[in-house]
């Protein structure tokens, strides 16, 4: 098999991207649908400490998988996707791993769109058919996806610096809102009570595993685990600042009714007379987020399923997976069924294929240089 990186879009040409890129687009990645939804749960959960609950998720799932990860690819600095599963896993478990990869990624691309359409009747157009937001959506998403996961990269930079704006000003305006002590005591009932507040939390960041296709476009190898671990560390430090916000300004009682928390606090920012509607930059803000989310999702669940089937050009799924991800979507019943699911199906899928993938590649890899290493013996 030729070495080869997967085409980053429409152009064919390979894909390349810094780790500085990488970074922006991890932490996007694992930030931007979390960011309205996850807050209730971690003060259902954890009540007054549940901000503590994206800490304890990041040590216990995205770092051990992004070094699991940054250590493959650090051993086959030459080799892109299809190229490193075939070597370690041979043809048929190579592209059994890109069609799991492809599944994997359009199930979180369909998510996302049901994330779409359950916020934004809530934000700026009640009462909308679920057809109505999703198609629009997952138009916007999938050409974003054919323009290359280079311009999502970009584009995810804007998503990191628009966040730090709206933290900075809620921080600066809600000062006589903000009650520090609501954040005491860490737990109330027993420690065990962070690990269920972090459950759900733990199964997000666990989905990095599916980040190999984009770990291997980076330019230099060696800067992918810290791209991958400040990426993941940066999001839970959001993560943890946003639910903090919430729990000091409502207290974890009304945040853990709240459907959107952070969205109603961001509701109660005015600066002066002129900016009272801070509620819908952030939702612009969020849904660029999500357009950059979705879009890679759709861009790594095309290149995998694009290598399992042998195409040249991946580009040719995408009209597939769109409609995929719309069937998807409207199957989905609810918010609370999603929940359900997220807790009992998506995180123990999610953590067993985190550590599972990688590990199975590492010991692959070993395998393979230790042959190899037996060969050049058996030849000197």
């Amino acid at each position: 098999m030729s070495q080869r990186f997967r085409a980053a879009g429409s152009t064919g040409g390979i894909a390349r991207i810094s780790h500085q890129q990488l970074l922006c687009l991890v932490y996007t990645l694992h930030f931007t649908a979390a960011v309205l939804v996850l807050p209730a749960t971690l003060a259902r959960y954890g009540h007054s400490g549940g901000w503590l609950a994206p800490l304890l998720a990041f040590a216990v799932s995205a770092l051990p998988v992004s070094l699991l990860l940054a250590l493959v690819v650090r051993q086959h600095p030459q080799r892109g996707f299809a190229d490193l599963a075939c070597h370690l896993l041979g043809p048929f478990l190579g592209r059994l791993l890109g069609l799991l990869t492809g599944v994997f990624n359009l199930l979180i691309a369909a998510l996302c769109v049901r994330d779409v359409v359950e916020v934004t009747p809530v934000a700026i157009l009640p009462a909308t058919p679920t057809w109505a937001v999703a198609v629009p959506f997952i138009l916007v998403a999938v050409y974003g996806a054919y323009s290359g996961v280079e311009v999502m990269a970009r584009l995810s930079f804007f998503c990191v610096v628009a966040t730090l704006v709206v933290v900075v000003l809620s921080v600066g305006t809600l000062t006589g809102l903000i009650h520090p002590l609501r954040l005491l005591p860490f737990f109330d009932r027993h420690p065990l009570q962070l690990v269920m507040a972090s459950w759900s939390s733990i199964g997000w960041f666990a989905e990095c595993w599916s980040f190999l296709g984009l770990a291997v476009l980076v330019d230099r190898r060696e800067k992918v685990g810290r791209a991958l671990v400040l990426g993941a560390a940066f999001a839970a430090v959001m993560l943890m600042t946003f639910t903090a916000l919430a729990i000091t300004v409502f207290g974890h009682q009304l945040v853990a009714e709240f459907t959107f928390p952070v969205y109603s606090l961001v509701q109660q920012v005015t600066i002066g007379e002129f900016v009272e509607r801070l509620d819908v930059f952030m939702f612009s803000i969020w849904l660029v987020g999500m357009v950059v989310k979705t879009s890679t999702h759709f861009w790594l669940a095309a290149d995998g399923a694009g290598f399992a089937l042998g195409l040249k050009n991946e580009s040719t799924l995408y009209p597939a997976l769109g409609l995929i991800a719309f069937v998807v979507t409207t199957l989905i019943p609810s918010l609370s069924w999603l929940f359900l699911f997220s807790t009992e199906t998506w995180t123990p899928l999610s953590v067993s294929l985190g550590l599972g993938v990688p590990g199975i590649l590492l010991v692959a890899s070993w395998v393979r240089q230790r042959q190899q290493r037996q060969q050049r013996e058996m030849g000197a």
